[in-house]
């Protein structure tokens, strides 16, 4: 069988969605050792080693090189044209835009359905709203509606487009994410405050946030939970790791106050060895996203073996299972609660990281690939 993927998001910073398309690469080439992969790839071959190498001397895997992003309009309008004259069985979109004119059978990602939920978890613009939106979700739309599979990372987003597009639901595989090892490496507490030091002083105490900058990260909160949780601990910090700044101005006013400002250290997109000490050396996790496709974060929490506050809606309660304590992400207080009733209970936090080690052998990327291939064997006949 010979798959058509869309791998462009691997030539740009980390990103859930470039995750998922490194590691489900991985792992469906080493399900399925007669699998041959097409990955679409932006710009010219860089210099040096490349994810693939092996597998392109192999023969497994070859490259089409594009010149425009993966998110741009030109993706539906060039790209169906630029695949007309290569080889494959199906087309996989890992997010949710989908080539016209394709001849051949074709599977999408859905990650979430913010788009169409609500737009302003992605963005405060109104102009990016229209702008954006009104692409993401014709997009969207016309992705779900073309493609012969709909793969979704989570339940929770399954039950989203079956309640909006319920002629739809038929078509829907759930397929999780697993945690991507190559970013996520056991670390001694020693071992990882060396690595941020340049950050973080070593010994300090501190609760980590990672995430975007969009709205329904919910950094707001979480900074207000913060403080709440640790007023009379000043020598706790909030690392908060934001990719993407964006303008949130409540936000930025309270980094800026003069008893806030010493208390969150704030970074913006840090490379995978820092982000891994990050997380070994934090005493907790906090997510207290209003909606999220997965929640990538608790299962790099789970892997580090740092306990975890989540909020009780979306995906969250589904990947987190009993290896987090659940609070409503709208009440800076309950989550203030939860971080030091978590900070303060050392059984607590043993029995969560313990359940969070086995929820790490239900989210895999082995597993990740078996699913995807048995929706990809559902449309193409395999000899």
């Amino acid at each position: 069988m010979r798959i058509a993927l869309d791998a462009r998001y691997l030539d740009g910073q980390g990103s859930g969605i470039r995750s998922y398309t490194l590691n489900l690469s991985r792992a469906l080439l080493a399900a399925d050792l007669s699998l041959e992969l097409l990955l679409v790839r932006r710009g010219p071959r860089p210099v040096g080693p490349d994810h693939f190498a092996d597998e392109i001397a192999a023969g497994r895997v070859r490259e089409l090189r594009v010149a425009y992003p993966p998110n741009s309009p030109l993706t539906r309008h060039l790209l169906g044209g630029a695949l007309a004259g290569e080889r494959f069985d199906l087309y996989h979109a890992p997010y949710a835009v989908l080539p016209r004119g394709l001849r051949r059978p074709s599977a999408v990602t859905v990650h979430d359905v913010m788009w169409l939920v609500n737009p302003a978890f992605n963005t405060r613009s109104r102009l990016r709203q229209l702008v954006a939106g009104t692409f993401f979700r014709r997009s969207l739309l016309a992705a779900m509606t073309s493609a012969g599979r709909i793969l979704t990372v989570s339940a929770a987003t399954q039950r989203a487009i079956a309640d909006r597009a319920p002629w739809h639901a038929a078509k829907i595989r759930v397929t999780p994410n697993g945690v991507d090892r190559d970013a996520i490496r056991r670390l001694s507490r020693e071992e990882a405050f060396r690595t941020i030091a340049p950050f973080v002083p070593a010994g300090t105490p501190f609760v980590l946030t990672v995430g975007d900058a969009s709205p329904h990260k919910n950094h707001l909160n979480a900074v207000r939970g913060f403080l709440e949780a640790f007023a009379d601990r000043p020598e706790y910090r909030l690392v908060l790791v934001r990719r993407f700044l964006r303008s949130d101005p409540q936000l930025h006013r309270l980094l800026r106050h003069p008893l806030v400002t010493p208390r969150v250290i704030a970074l913006p997109h840090v490379p995978d060895a820092v982000l891994n000490g990050l997380y070994h050396a934090a005493r907790l996790l906090l997510h207290p996203s209003y909606h999220e496709g997965f929640g990538i974060p608790l299962l790099e929490a789970m892997a580090a073996g740092i306990p975890v506050v989540t909020a009780n809606v979306s995906c969250l309660p589904e990947v987190a299972g009993p290896a987090a304590l659940l609070v409503d992400p709208a009440d800076p207080g309950a989550i203030a609660r939860a971080l030091r009733c978590l900070e303060g209970d050392e059984a607590l936090r043993a029995r969560l990281i313990a359940a969070g080690e086995q929820r790490l052998e239900i989210f895999t990327w082995e597993a990740c690939a078996r699913g995807t291939l048995a929706a990809y064997r559902e449309l193409v006949e395999v000899p």
